[in-house]
């Protein structure tokens, strides 16, 4: 029994599918499971990381659990991790494979990479085999990035990042929960790229003309404390692009070829492949 937590998410739904194509006994946890994935040989359980009582049953005869990041700020997050790993402690589950990012860190510029740090410490101490994903920031993620004028601003400079579809971080996932427990992975995409990089390749797959442009982090938290956002929101908006300056996600790799024997697909090839992605695109 191989358990997915976040399955009602964009990774969960596709680790699940890739899995039930293959004829794998599933259950998919999820706090919305009227939104959970109808797959041949796949249960679905009400499962929240805020509440341990719940994750008893979800995890409850699994032998490997995949488990993706929950919603909330920075540190919380962590702690909510930490009762999916004490649960599969508890359950005596064999292998988990636990989502982290790539520039994981106690010292990275990015919030939710201290926080994947601080998680995966908690992971290793509960002793479970683990397999820990550090994957590069999802190339989709700009799709939100750019503003009505087709600027994307931040502090990110020249620095650049191998910047991985999700397409690829779930066809890893999928794979690492069928080897045996792998220690730490990181999955990039196909090259590394400055920002200013990215928004050609995307002017030249919507025929838009996007741009870069480079904003100091002070006048960016500026710019966002104008609006009603909290500051943990403009801390992960400002860090997200600091990271990408510190060089903490240049990094590119071939894990996507040896755990699922394909190529990481390029930002091209991606968007070719899930159109729809692009709907989301204002």
């Amino acid at each position: 029994m191989i358990l997915i937590t976040g399955a009602s998410g964009r990774i969960g739904r596709r680790v699940a599918a890739l899995l039930a194509s293959e004829g794998h006994q599933l259950r998919l946890m999820t706090r919305t499971p009227e939104r959970a994935p109808s797959l041949p040989g796949a249960e679905t359980i009400y499962g929240d990381f805020n509440k341990p009582a719940t994750l008893i049953a979800a995890f409850e005869g699994a032998t490997k659990a995949l488990i993706i990041s929950a919603s909330g700020k920075p540190g919380e997050r962590a702690l909510l991790h930490n009762n999916a790993f004490q649960a599969a402690e508890q359950a005596r589950v064999q292998h988990v494979v636990y989502l982290s990012l790539l520039g994981a860190g106690p010292h990275s510029k990015y919030p939710f990479s201290r926080d994947h740090f601080m998680s995966e410490r908690y992971l290793l101490a509960t002793g479970v085999p683990s397999t820990i994903i550090r994957n590069a920031f999802y190339i989709d993620m700009f799709l939100k990035k750019f503003d009505v004028d087709g600027i994307v601003r931040g502090p990110a400079g020249g620095g650049k990042g191998a910047f991985v579809s999700r397409e690829d971080v779930a066809r890893t996932a999928a794979s690492g929960l069928l080897a045996e427990a792998g220690g730490i992975l990181e999955v990039t995409g196909a090259e590394s790229l400055t920002v200013a990089e990215v928004a050609s390749h995307f002017s030249a797959i919507t025929q838009r003309d996007l741009q870069y442009e480079n904003e100091p982090s002070d006048l960016m938290r500026k710019r966002l404390s104008q609006g009603d956002l909290d500051n943990s929101v403009i801390d992960l908006s400002i860090g997200w692009f600091e990271a990408i300056a510190a060089g903490e996600l240049d990094h590119v790799n071939d894990t996507v070829l040896r755990l699922t024997g394909r190529q990481a697909l390029s930002i091209e090839d991606y968007f070719r492949l899930f159109p729809d992605l692009l709907g989301t695109f204002h």
